[in-house]
């Protein structure tokens, strides 16, 4: 297979290039206006009825063809959900067999290349938000009790951003439901990543299928932090166990190095390389871990303020009196806008209505049913005035009319 052939309706836009193991071998390719990433399996393959080999050779391949297509059909329907284009988990959105050979297809990532340094040149602000967005994905992936199964920083993809950068995870062919794994001799990956629990597996040690959980992933993703905050594994004794899993497993604790270091991130490291599974964090432990770190330059937390709240006037009873209108001058000269002057009591009582006297005060008749004039008097054009009796002021004024009335009373 090579540029310009087609593949199941996807055109060949390069030659194929060999990865990893040799396992494998991908290009890019098109379909419908879009660029994807497809990748060829080299085995297993599948033998035709023309294909060397007896009948029984070909009937065993075809059995572990059908396991393997079940295998990644099962993880591609499991993580359908999660196959939005764009987002952070690039999942399988295709996977066929086409003639002997079996292809997968996913989004295309524009990776940005960050060197022989990688992401420990970055900074601890990029470091941290790298960090975030990987146990962001992953987190997804554990809500649904799927293993990842082969973390490691290739299969990281770094992509640059308008704000900065952000993490794709990919590569999903060793993926599994958490305590059902495939068999030993069919795992792959790259047992510089593995969890002790995994290598145990493998080797045929004593651990079963149902101790193989997500706590693995997290292992594989300490020393990867490792790496993202060091630019090196944390220090054990290569010379004698090589890997990180052997070392574990032969006993060594696995400390991330803290010379320049947050201590929360340090810790954090430390517990996800712990050798007994039960005992890390989750991923949504260290989700949350890494949501409340900050930096020795980010500003404080928001804290919430509470603010008393304004007292409340009583409202006097009876009728408010008229407040001036907003632009009428005041005897200051002053043009007030919104806010109505003071009240005052007035200076002295206004003229009764009817001027009836009643007793000891002075009765108003209420404006809804005014007292008639009397007899032959002219009628008058003038409002009512204000009662006086409505106010504290207003009633002693009256009683004291009334008493005045008495006494010049003939």
């Amino acid at each position: 297979m090579k540029a310009g052939d087609v593949v199941n309706g996807y055109l060949i836009l390069e030659d194929f290039k060999v990865v990893g193991a040799g396992l494998s071998k991908w290009t890019f390719a098109e379909r419908g206006g879009r660029q994807f990433f497809i990748k060829e399996f080299l085995a297993p393959t599948y033998p035709d009825d023309d294909a060397p080999g007896s009948p029984k050779t070909k009937a065993k391949k075809r059995a572990r063809c059908a396991t393997f297509e079940a295998q990644h059909l099962g993880m591609q329907k499991a993580l359908a959900p999660l196959s939005a284009y764009g987002g952070n988990l690039i999942v399988t959105l295709d996977f066929f067999r086409w003639g002997a050979k079996y292809y997968k297809v996913t989004e295309k990532v524009d990776a940005e290349d960050l060197g022989d340094s990688g992401v420990a040149a970055l900074g601890l602000r990029w470091q941290l938000v790298l960090m975030k967005s990987v146990a962001h994905s992953l987190k997804i992936l554990h809500d649904l009790n799927i293993v990842h199964g082969d973390l490691k920083p290739s299969n990281i993809l770094v992509k640059r951003t308008e704000l900065g950068y952000t993490s794709k995870l990919i590569d999903f062919d060793s993926s599994y439901i958490a305590g059902s794994p495939p068999p030993a001799t069919e795992i792959v990956g790259t047992i510089n990543y593995y969890s002790p629990e995994l290598l145990g597996y493998i080797q045929e040690a004593g651990i079963t299928p149902a101790e193989l959980g997500v706590a693995s992933d997290v292992f594989a993703l300490g020393l990867i932090y490792a790496e993202f905050l060091t630019g090196a594994m944390p220090p054990f004794d290569t010379a004698t166990y090589h890997e990180a899993a052997v070392a574990v497993r032969s006993g060594e604790k696995l400390l991330v190095p803290r010379a320049g270091l947050l201590p929360a991130l340090a810790d954090l490291v430390d517990a996800m390389l712990l050798a007994d599974p039960s005992q890390r964090p989750t991923i949504s432990q260290i989700h949350a871990t890494l949501m409340g770190v900050r930096l020795p330059t980010d500003p404080p937390a928001p804290t919430r303020v509470t603010l008393p709240r304004p007292l409340r006037r009583a409202t006097p009873a009876g009728p408010a009196p008229a407040s001036p209108r907003a632009g009428s001058p005041t005897p200051g000269g002053t043009t007030p806008s919104r806010i109505p002057p003071a009240r005052t009591a007035p200076a002295s009582p206004a003229p009764p209505a009817s001027g009836a006297l009643r007793g000891k005060g002075l009765r108003i008749s209420s404006p809804s049913s005014p007292t008639p004039p009397p007899a032959g008097s002219p009628p008058s054009s003038a409002p009512p005035p204000a009662d006086p009796a409505a106010t504290p002021v207003g009633g002693l004024v009256g009683k004291l009319v009334g008493k005045l009335a008495k006494r010049i009373r003939p």
